[in-house]
């Protein structure tokens, strides 16, 4: 089984390589099904959302961490742990670390990314 960090390398660059959303919903649903097929494959851990946060296994953000970005319609957030990931309408994805770090900025299928979306 591998690491944490190697795994989330592995999420984000198969994230990356997927063809784009075209919506919010879409993007969301990429991304957690990426994610699961990572920590399926190389986790070792089952999948049980009871325990997202106390098992070690990488889970897809959680509705009840979903938050408006003021000033921004067209983008919703998710807080994590130790990131945001911010879903735009139009499929885009972007996570950065809570220092504000970039990890992921990937446009929607109209190629438009997240900071692309401002008023």
């Amino acid at each position: 089984m591998l690491s944490k960090k190697q795994r989330l390398q592995i999420f984000l660059d198969r994230l990356a390589a997927a063809s784009a959303a075209s919506s919010e919903g879409e993007a969301r649903s990429l991304l957690e099904r990426v994610l699961n097929q990572v920590e399926d494959e190389f986790s070792g851990i089952p999948f049980n959302p009871l325990l997202p946060t106390s098992d070690g296994r990488m889970y897809s953000p959680r509705d009840d961490n979903r938050r408006a970005v003021p000033g921004q319609p067209l983008l919703i957030r998710y807080r994590s742990a130790a990131h945001n990931t911010y879903f735009g309408q139009n499929g885009s994805i972007r996570i950065e670390t809570l220092e504000k770090d970039v990890i992921l900025d990937k446009p929607g299928a109209d190629g438009r990314r997240t900071e692309d979306l401002n008023g």
